[in-house]
């Protein structure tokens, strides 16, 4: 309970502390350093080699205090100076699909205050959540991929990231919170379900059911007219000029313009599922497509712009009463980890 208390004052402490960049090198102001459980240990260790060799008035025993004293005060610089000389840049996080990993990807930079590098292992784990992924900085490998899955549909705004070190020793750990200050679009999670599909014949030109329905940008050519044909091919003008029934042929048909829209007998949440799941076949079929939901409307195409600013609107629909409470309060702690794979 007290816990849950003090989180939000110390949040913002933090956000004084280490705002949030895209960009962070750690420094004294964002680096954080105690001993470990091992080093609290050496501690006790020192102090009773200490107060043996005093009593008993061991000139040896008080030297290796003496040495194991010194070796717990150079770690501690040493510690400090081997976390901070870490550097780190975010790549923004493309947008993902509900419940589907994504993953995070931070690029090690050099850092504008040391010059050396850093070694050992780095411990990296978002904020509250108890996995852990560990990475060897002093590898070759300039970045740190770390997987992470969000639940619900809509904006979300990572949290921080808590980075670990113990090295040279594990006398002490440093560690901070990062806050890359990065946000990501989650779509809809893609189930097949019912949905409502609107077909519209446009007239945009002069009215005509045969320039509706076959569209005079697709004209091919002119072929004589075989019984059967549908009249609403025969190019009336050749036959009144000419005699010669003659029928228009195209290179491509074009469909009526189809617009998906939310079944009224499906809850928000599947019908949005449904038709993220209709928006991306229609795109792998080449159908172009359109969308009215609520207020947003979307004329048919077929292009990626259009399927993310579809998707895009499916992702940003007010949630339904009931669910808006509850998904608001876990949206800061959805992120979920994955195995590194």
């Amino acid at each position: 309970m007290l816990a849950k208390w003090f989180y939000k004052p110390w949040l913002a402490w933090l956000d004084k502390r280490i705002p949030p960049n895209a960009t962070h090198a750690l420094n004294m102001r964002s680096v954080f350093i105690l001993p470990s459980r091992f080093g609290w240990g050496f501690m006790v260790v020192c102090l009773c080699l200490f107060l043996l060799g005093t009593n008993y008035q061991n000139n040896l025993m008080l030297l290796l205090s003496y040495l194991l004293t010194s070796t717990m005060l150079l770690t501690l610089f040493y510690s400090y100076q081997n976390f901070a000389a870490i550097a780190l840049k975010i790549t923004p996080p493309a947008t993902v699909f509900a419940n589907t990993s994504s993953q995070l990807t931070l690029n090690r930079v050099k850092h504008t205050q040391y010059k050396t590098k850093p070694e050992g292992l780095l411990q990296v784990q978002w904020l509250k959540e108890i996995k852990n992924f560990t990475f060897d900085i002093g590898n070759k490998e300039q970045q740190l991929i770390i997987p992470f899955t969000l639940c619900s549909r809509g904006e979300h705004k990572l949290p921080r990231l808590t980075l670990k070190s113990a090295y040279p020793f594990g006398l002490y750990t440093c560690w901070t919170h990062l806050d890359f200050d990065t946000k990501i679009m989650v779509y809809p999670e893609p189930i097949s379900g019912q949905l409502s599909e609107i077909s519209h014949s446009t007239d945009e030109n002069n009215g005509s059911q045969e320039d509706t329905l076959l569209g005079n940008e697709d004209f091919f050519a002119l072929t004589d007219f075989v019984e059967g044909e549908p009249l609403n091919r025969v190019a009336w003008k050749q036959v009144a000029k000419t005699g010669n029934w003659v029928v228009k042929q195209f290179s491509e048909q074009k469909k009526d313009d189809v617009y998906l829209s939310l079944s009224t007998n499906t809850p928000i949440e599947e019908g949005l599922s449904a038709l993220t799941q209709q928006i991306l076949t229609l795109q792998s079929q080449g159908i172009q497509y359109g969308l009215k939901v609520g207020n947003t409307s979307f004329t048919p195409n077929n292009s990626v712009t259009h399927m993310h600013q579809c998707l895009t609107a499916l992702a940003n629909y007010p949630k339904a009463p009931g669910s808006h409470t509850q998904s608001s309060a876990k949206s800061a702690e959805q992120v979920s980890s994955q195995g590194a794979g």
